[in-house]
């Protein structure tokens, strides 16, 4: 598998880490963790673009949401996984935002995440023409 580098933002220690180590057990190890938009800004200043954000739009803080809206502004993000249940409103909302910044949506997670769905997610990433998700 071609390298990649994911941002993974969980407030949850536990969810985190265990994201973490699958995307480890995968074969990714160039991974961001970061448990709250701050911390996710912080390591995108340093460690420049990801190919892959994993997020959950609805947590609590605001802060999925806010790194979704900021990784689309910035084209700091060539792709989102997002975990969790997400409201259908803002499904919509968020796929108008995501097409009109060229982020490819590869997919929805649910909770406990399957390593499983989210190798085929990572797999459908890499089928993805470069110039598509570079553009």
């Amino acid at each position: 598998m071609r390298s990649l580098k994911i941002l993974i933002l969980e407030p949850n220690p536990f969810q985190l880490m265990a994201l973490h180590q699958m995307l480890n057990a995968i074969g990714i190890y160039d991974v961001l963790t970061a448990p709250s938009l701050g911390s996710a800004k912080r390591s995108l200043e340093r460690r420049g673009t990801v190919d892959i954000a994993v997020c959950n739009p609805q947590l609590q803080s605001g802060d999925g949401l806010a790194l979704i809206r900021h990784l689309a502004d910035r084209q700091e993000a060539r792709a989102l996984i997002m975990v969790g249940a997400v409201a259908p409103a803002l499904l919509d909302d968020l796929e108008t935002l995501l097409g009109e910044h060229r982020i490819t949506l590869l997919g929805r997670l649910h909770t406990p995440v399957s390593a499983v769905l989210m190798r085929a997610l990572l797999d459908t990433y890499m089928t993805i023409p470069r110039h598509s998700v570079d553009a």
